[in-house]
């Protein structure tokens, strides 16, 4: 059965005028602009590298730099230059990236994650020439893939990135390395070419550094120290990320009551190499309990809890699995000002439901050229983690606690200019 088409009545409604700009009874809620990227200009410098009758010449380098480098959605620009192009048959360029891994679990391991060949001159293969005679300056502009397959995933293009991992004497390490290559193919004379062969081949080789830069999607949102927990910390923040554990007693003797630690860490998760990452330690619980953890923390001049950023080496070969750890950097705990709404203090003195807090920021200690950022290239993946866990001197009077926070570390760190806050 078909039903009849509905019939449309024309409508007097007005439409409603639309304006980039608020009218008088209108206000704004919220408005950014386009951020610039900052911090992501490129050099103006260059590389230059002399071999075997070639001169590669990168540009967008830093100046006096030893290893030049290319960044992710960029291009390898510059030029070409040929001693005696006259004789040139093929000029092509080569760009390779390796991933190898050994370790005892795994074995040895290597994949190409980067395998493209660009040809910059050429001649026919029935020895008459294409065109006029190679020229003796060639410029090149040579885009990046984004991505890898690896076991039939798509992975992003890993950093340069090289570590050791020991272990019982050996050389087991990880590393992630690129290459560039310029390629000249000349023809011999006569009188050479038949005992040396018709053509030579000349090469320019030498290695470059991948930087994938990126930053955190947004900044980290600071609270007054002068403000109450529930304050800083209130129920349902975007802006904060709360984990709650049960800490239990190692002996009745101690009859401690049952205790709620609460951790706090910035809900955006991704952070600057150089950045600190702000974390609160809440321990709830009542009084007579709390008592007894902080005369074992006044006895030994410490925080019951101890905050260290570690990195985490993975290396993946067929299901087997070798994992090694690396400490990046130790965190400063203070007592926080205040505990909760209900005046109670950090001291721990109060009614029952009273708290101990403690405060700080943990960042990467070691020096920023030998930290890469996280990634995760199936073979090999670099992950992060925040660990709490309680400190040696308190593990008599607590059963073994430790908690690892997933993070991830760019290259860049989130930054605000002028322009953006004058467009609120």
């Amino acid at each position: 059965m078909s039903l009849p088409p509905p019939s449309y009545e024309s409508s007097d409604a007005l439409i409603p005028d639309y304006s980039i700009e608020p009218r008088a009874d209108e206000q704004r809620l919220q408005y950014q602009q386009k951020r610039p990227l900052q911090g992501f200009d490129r050099p103006t410098g260059v590389f230059v590298q002399q071999k075997d009758g070639i001169t590669v010449v990168l540009n967008h380098q830093e100046n006096k730099t030893q290893t030049p480098f290319v960044e992710q959605y960029s291009n390898i620009e510059g030029t070409l230059i040929i001693d005696a192009p006259e004789s040139a048959s093929e000029v092509v360029l080569k760009l390779t990236g390796n991933i190898e891994a050994v370790s005892p679990a795994t074995g040895w391991i290597s994949v190409t994650v980067l395998d493209q060949t660009h040809t910059l001159f050429r001649n026919s293969s029935d020895g008459t020439k294409s065109q006029s005679n190679c020229p003796s300056s060639l410029p090149f502009s040579c885009p990046l893939p984004h991505t890898f397959n690896y076991s039939g995933r798509e992975y992003q293009l890993p950093p340069s990135y090289y570590v050791l991992m020991g272990g019982q004497g050996q050389a087991y390490y990880a590393k992630c390395t690129y290459n560039f290559s310029a390629v000249v193919i000349k023809e011999r004379s006569r009188r050479t070419a038949s005992f040396l062969g018709k053509n030579k081949k000349h090469s320019n080789n030498f290695v470059i550094e991948y930087m994938p830069r990126s930053r955190p999607p947004r900044p980290l949102v600071g609270h007054p120290l002068s403000a109450t927990t529930s304050e800083r910390f209130p129920t349902g923040s975007e802006e904060w990320r709360q984990f709650t554990y049960q800490l239990s007693t190692k002996s009745k003797k101690y009859a401690l009551e049952p205790l709620t630690c609460q951790f706090f860490l910035p809900s955006v998760g991704i952070f600057g190499i150089r950045d600190s990452i702000p974390f609160h330690v809440q321990i709830i619980g009542s009084t007579d309990s709390l008592a007894k953890l902080q005369t074992v923390a006044a006895k030994n001049g410490k925080s019951i809890f101890r905050v260290h950023l570690l990195r985490q080496v993975t290396i993946n070969n067929n299901g087997k699995q070798s994992a090694v750890h690396f400490p990046l950097g130790e965190a400063k705990i203070s007592v926080a000002p205040l505990a909760n709404s209900s005046g109670t203090t950090s001291s721990g003195q109060g009614q029952q439901g009273s708290s101990l807090s403690w405060e700080g920021a943990v960042c990467c200690d070691l020096s920023e050229e030998k930290i890469a950022p996280s990634f995760n290239a199936g073979i090999v993946s670099v992950m992060d983690f925040v660990i709490l866990e309680l400190a040696k001197p308190d593990k008599s009077l607590l059963n073994p606690f430790r908690q690892g926070h997933g993070v991830r570390l760019v290259s860049n760190s989130w930054k605000i200019t002028r322009s953006e806050t004058e467009g609120y």
